[in-house]
């Protein structure tokens, strides 16, 4: 068996999309132990590190994917100059390293501090120039003619949007969690919490479905 650059990458783009959802999962089970009366402090506290840790699958898994998948289509879908490559891996580095940056000095933000605002629009408009290419492709006029391939391009656009929208329904859990830290739980902070996490929830499992149909839809190629 012929094992080319192809497979490798297919095989590295799979590997992305089993420790997106497998993260994912990691972080809701661990999230509902957040939530449970009388944990105290410092099994608050560990719970946090171990979600801030599995957190980190998915947020590095997102960009990765999508690099993948362009350099993939690059080499059987569609035309792409080699310099539109080369940008969008800069791309999906500089965002990975946002991440990690992040996350590393996630007790000192303040050395972050020009990342957390950089991060929020880059997303918004890597996902809007994303789904932009795929409903211009599904009209024939964009970068491919694989209908399947436009709808997964805007499958992973969606994903983005649903991580942002989750970041502004996790601001209360965020408010009332560092109160429970600060001065102790009270039914109140922990009503809070239970709220703002189920309604977090619709965009988690939102996203959740886009990247099992995703999957799907590249295995399959239905249309």
């Amino acid at each position: 068996m012929d094992i080319g650059l192809y497979e490798i990458l297919l095989y590295l783009h799979t590997l992305c999309f089993v420790y997106w959802l497998g993260g994912d999962l990691g972080v809701f089970y661990a999230s509902g132990q957040l939530l449970k009366s009388g944990v105290s402090k410092d099994g608050r506290t560990w719970i946090r590190k171990i979600m801030h840790w599995l957190d980190q699958f998915p947020r590095v898994c997102m960009p990765l994917v999508i690099a993948l998948g362009f350099t993939m289509g690059s080499m059987q879908y569609f035309e792409l100059a080699t310099e539109w490559l080369i940008l969008i891996w800069v791309i999906a580095l500089v965002w990975v390293y946002f991440v990690l940056s992040l996350f590393l000095n996630s007790d000192g933000p303040e050395k972050v501090a020009w990342i957390t605002k950089v991060d929020l629009p880059m997303r918004w408009v890597i996902a809007i120039t994303i789904t932009a290419i795929g409903v211009t492709s599904l009209m024939g006029t964009g970068l491919t003619d694989f209908n399947w391939l436009a709808v997964k391009l805007l499958i992973w656009a969606g994903t983005v949007f649903c991580g942002i929208a989750s970041r502004y329904t996790m601001k209360p859990f965020r408010t009332a969690f560092v109160r429970v830290m600060t001065d102790g739980e009270t039914p109140e902070d922990l009503a809070q919490m239970k709220r703002a996490l189920y309604i977090t929830r619709i965009p988690i499992f939102t996203i959740w479905g886009l990247v099992a149909l995703a999957g799907a839809i590249g295995m399959w190629k239905p249309f």
